[in-house]
């Protein structure tokens, strides 16, 4: 039984309210899909087939869990101001009463207007300390000094959200240096505060100093989790691009490759038809006979560039299905005559066929030869040596004759002949094609330089090098080498 995995959601999928995900939790799905209702899939996409939108909502990440926490995640100021309010309006509240309640012996009201500027300082702090924790903490060593030896009580909630917010905001080691920090000033202060009694100073550090241990505990938690699930984002935003550069090399490299077999395809077929209408044309008024035969010869070229273009096409029409992991199964590629309505079946049978048919190799080099030597051009071919059997060198050896010669056909100025020279020795494959024509200035090409580039490409795919260019006798020539290892493998 094959195992299902969870997609890795996209960067694009994190919410600009800063929402999270749970590591581990499944991807969201729609209400349809909740309630167990089939996904609404557009007009003329078969079932069972991925569009991007589709794609897009099994990968969005899930909602958070709670509604409180929907709402902090949605409106951080909001929960700010309403934090700092519950520290600014009871501080307030708590210094007007005392302000009424002066004795002779408590502090001047001056002292009370600079710890009321010290608490407001702290209110600030607190409001900026998702952006600027060690902000807070400066005002809290501050506040030790103006505002704890006159309110001291004012100081536990700054204290406490000074050391929570570092551990959550920063880093585990700025949270145990803050706390440090702000346990040695909290210390001076209960000091100066106790007059020299020890006790109370001992007293009222242990007090605040464990509320704020209490809260860097916890703020080392939370800020470990916050880290954690940010580390999983980042790979996973990594992961995608990482996922979308290689799909989109992947569709360069397979648009480059079905131009190439086209090219390939297209250009040989129709420069023989060309050139054999052409004859069959010259030929048609004092022998008819020649002419009927080339005209056959134009039928039979068509009809087999016709059946080389299914093998390409078949290779985009032919549905593949993907397994666990995204592998091909095995036997996902196929015929399925009995699926769709029409001559749908028919048509994925025919590619699927056209898939199965052997690739053109050694053994066809010499009907290669023949349909150009039909064309009128005369060309002699020598073979050296023990040809190799790899498939795909075959392929390639095949393909850069044919475009050589298609060059040829096409480009030469009224060659005489063309030579073929194909060599298989221990060390190397040697390719060359060399049209002998006149010695005069070469007709200037009129193609679009695809020919020359898929040759070199083809060659390159096995370490090989290919040489194209004019030759001092006024011809063209193209030289491919293809080295081979101890083996004789390419």
């Amino acid at each position: 039984m094959t195992k299902s995995r969870r997609p890795v959601a996209p960067p694009e999928a994190v919410g600009a309210a800063g929402r999270r995900a749970v590591p581990g939790a499944v991807p969201a799905v729609s209400a349809e899909v909740r309630a167990g209702a089939p996904a609404r899939m557009p007009a003329g996409v078969p079932a069972g087939v991925l569009t991007p939108d589709a794609t897009a909502d099994a990968l969005r990440l899930p909602r958070p869990p709670g509604v409180f926490r929907i709402f902090f995640a949605r409106h951080p100021w909001f929960v700010d101001g309403v934090l700092v309010g519950l520290f600014v309006l009871p501080a307030a509240l708590y210094v007007t009463l005392q302000a009424f309640r002066l004795t002779p012996t408590d502090p001047p009201l001056v002292w009370s207007l600079v710890a009321i500027a010290g608490a407001a300082l702290m209110a600030v702090g607190i409001l900026f300390r998702r952006a600027h924790p060690y902000l807070l903490v400066g005002a809290v060593v501050l506040g030790f000094i103006l505002v704890f030896p006159v309110y001291g009580s004012l100081m536990i909630v700054p204290a406490v959200v000074a050391t929570y917010a570092v551990a959550v905001y920063a880093s585990v080691r700025s949270a145990w240096v803050s706390f440090g920090v702000l346990a040695v000033a909290l210390g001076v202060a209960s000091v100066i505060v106790a007059h020299g009694r020890l006790a109370d100073a001992v007293g009222m550090s242990l007090s605040l100093g464990f509320l704020m241990l209490i809260a860097t505990l916890i703020g080392v938690n939370v800020g470990n989790r916050k880290r954690y699930v940010e580390a999983l984002l980042d790979r996973a935003a990594q992961l995608a691009r990482e996922r979308d550069q290689q799909a989109l090399l992947a569709t360069i490299s397979e648009r480059a490759r079905i131009a190439r077999e086209m090219h390939d395809i297209v250009a040989h077929s129709l420069t023989v038809m060309v050139a054999l209408a052409d004859g069959a044309d010259a030929t048609a008024g004092r022998d008819a006979d020649r002419a009927r035969a080339a005209m056959r010869q134009v039928a039979e070229t068509g009809r087999t560039a016709l059946a080389d273009m299914r093998v390409v096409l078949g290779v985009l029409a032919e549905p593949v299905e993907l397994g666990e992991a995204g592998e091909l199964g095995d036997g996902e590629v196929g015929a399925r005559s009995g699926e769709g309505e029409g001559g749908a079946g028919a048509a994925q049978a025919d590619a699927s066929r056209a898939l199965l048919a052997p690739q053109p190799g050694n053994d066809a080099l010499r009907p290669l030869i023949e349909s150009f030597r039909g064309a009128g051009m005369v060309v002699h071919f020598t073979v050296s040596g023990a040809p190799v059997t790899d498939t795909g060198v075959q392929v390639m050896i095949f393909r850069v004759l044919q475009e050589a010669l298609t060059n040829s056909l096409r480009y030469a100025p009224n060659p005489k002949h063309v030579a073929v020279t194909l060599g298989f020795t221990q060390k190397e494959i040697r390719l060359s094609v060399n049209d002998v024509g006149q010695a005069q200035e070469r007709i200037p090409s009129v193609g679009s330089g695809r020919g020359v580039i898929g040759m070199r490409e083809r060659v390159a795919a096995f370490g090989g090098t290919l040489e194209a260019g004019p030759t001092t006798a006024g011809g063209w020539q193209v030289l491919a080498r293809v080295p081979l290892s101890a083996r004789g493998e390419s």
